[in-house]
């Protein structure tokens, strides 16, 4: 339901994958002084990665009626998450092995799949409590 802490968490976890989309994930300094930053647009996997978790977290606060469903989505999302780590931590990887760089640092757009991480994980938490109220409550109807 809209009211429900886990809401709270899916909505944080799509901002934060818009988030991904528009910060900078890694910045370098070249030989010359130029400044390189690197985007999660500028590859078509880590964008598509990015949307479509963002998409889903979204998509997951509507189908509170279905907690099972809701509770599975959330584990994908968290596991699409570690994807994009990974995909993030590999792309980057390569970039700076292409430029000849004298300084390069990670930036705060790189931590945000990991707030989406943490974001699915307690969502799914709270479905999980969730759950277990309305199995109480079943039981005392009984």
């Amino acid at each position: 339901m809209i009211q429900r802490i886990q809401t709270i968490w899916l909505l944080l976890a799509g901002v934060a994958g818009l988030l991904t989309y528009k910060l900078p994930l890694w910045k370098g300094t070249l030989q010359d002084g130029t400044v390189k930053e690197f985007l999660g647009p500028e590859n078509l996997l880590l964008f598509a990665l990015i949307v479509s978790t963002s998409v889903l977290a979204f998509v997951t606060i509507f189908l509170f009626r279905n907690r099972a469903q809701q509770k599975t989505l959330a584990l994908v999302g968290a596991l699409l998450s570690i994807a994009i780590i990974a995909l993030e931590v590999y792309l980057v990887d390569d970039y700076k092995k292409a430029l000849n760089l004298s300084r390069n640092s990670w930036h705060f757009g790189a931590l945000m799949p990991l707030l989406m991480m943490v974001f699915f994980f307690l969502a799914r938490a709270g479905i999980s409590k969730d759950e277990k109220l309305v199995k109480s409550l079943d039981r005392l109807r009984d």
